[in-house]
């Protein structure tokens, strides 16, 4: 399959060294210096059991002129979302389809804005993995996942024809019937930890060791929760010890999430699409969400980054 993966970071990086192995055909659009690096030497994973290197990969700033691909990835963040598909959006609306991979619940909603909307899926990517030079991701653990989603819902022929592409890659892919729900899935996970990790400037490790982290996380989990049923949103009914043992999971893992890295790094945060959502949106239902309203006035003066 002819693919696009535009943003060439930790997620970015590790489903195109995924994709490349298993023959697929694919175009990284990327910008400023990782772009040169990647031109120059090329992309390399590290990755304990599966490191990947590419001397030479198919990479452009600008896609213009080049044959459409038949499904296209937007792996960059969310506050760069708006501007990625403003570049592109003539190539990207010649394209099979594009899928949007960023935290949040928006941003297949906003795709569907700047592009013809019969040709946005909603998708969740889990993986751990971060940049950690131009053209270099770090990749630790085994999960490498994509969820995939038709707006409208149920299961069409262009998620069958993805699934299909990914199955030799080590992608796991999995097709939701319900957009909603898949969003939520990821969103309660990562709101709760990525947030509550950047606010007590720690990683994952010392968020496992720190017998107050339960504790903080559960208040965290039932002020989403709350929201959500606020909102009527079809949530499995095991959903909290499905997203409880999803953290210890993580926790497991070590490391730090990517807010916490991007902060340390003087990026600008996601931080409005994670507790500054469930800030608004209980606001919205009238559900209090004293712990992310907390979190996200605290970090709302670094949201733009140094």
């Amino acid at each position: 399959m002819r693919l696009a993966i535009i943003g060439v970071g930790g997620v970015g990086g590790s489903l195109g060294a995924a994709l490349l192995q298993a023959g697929h055909e694919v175009l990284f659009i990327a910008r400023g210096e990782n772009a040169g690096t990647l031109a120059e030497r090329g992309l390399t994973v590290k990755h304990e059991r599966l490191p990947f290197h590419a001397g030479k990969i198919d990479i452009t700033s600008n896609p213009d002129g080049r044959a459409p691909a038949e499904a296209a990835l937007l792996c960059v963040k969310r506050y760069d979302l708006i501007d990625a598909i403003e570049t592109h959006a003539g190539w990207l609306a010649s394209c099979g389809s594009v899928v949007t991979l960023q935290n949040g619940l928006d941003a297949q909603e906003t795709a569907a804005e700047l592009l013809p909307a019969d040709r946005t899926l909603g998708g969740t990517v889990q993986v751990v993995a971060k940049l950690l030079e131009p053209g270099v991701i770090l990749r630790e653990g085994e999960t490498l996942q994509l969820n995939l989603a038709e707006p409208s819902g149920g299961v069409s022929e262009r998620l069958r024809s993805l699934e299909h592409a990914l199955a030799p890659t080590g992608i796991q892919a999995e097709i939701h019937r319900n957009m909603e729900t898949m969003l939520w899935l990821k969103f309660l996970m990562v709101a709760c930890s990525s947030s509550i990790n950047v606010a007590i400037r720690s990683g994952f490790d010392a968020m496992a060791s720190n017998p107050a982290m339960p504790w903080l996380l559960e208040i965290a989990l039932q002020e989403a929760l709350a929201v959500a049923r606020a909102r009527e949103v079809p949530l499995p009914h095991d959903i909290e010890p499905q997203t409880r043992a999803t953290l210890r999971n993580v926790f497991a893992h070590g490391g730090k999430a990517s807010l916490l890295t991007d902060l340390e790094r003087g990026r600008p945060l996601e931080i409005e699409w994670l507790s500054g959502a469930i800030h608004r949106m209980g606001e919205e239902t009238g559900v209090p969400t004293p712990l992310h309203t907390a979190i996200y006035r605290e970090l709302l003066p670094l949201a733009g980054g140094a």
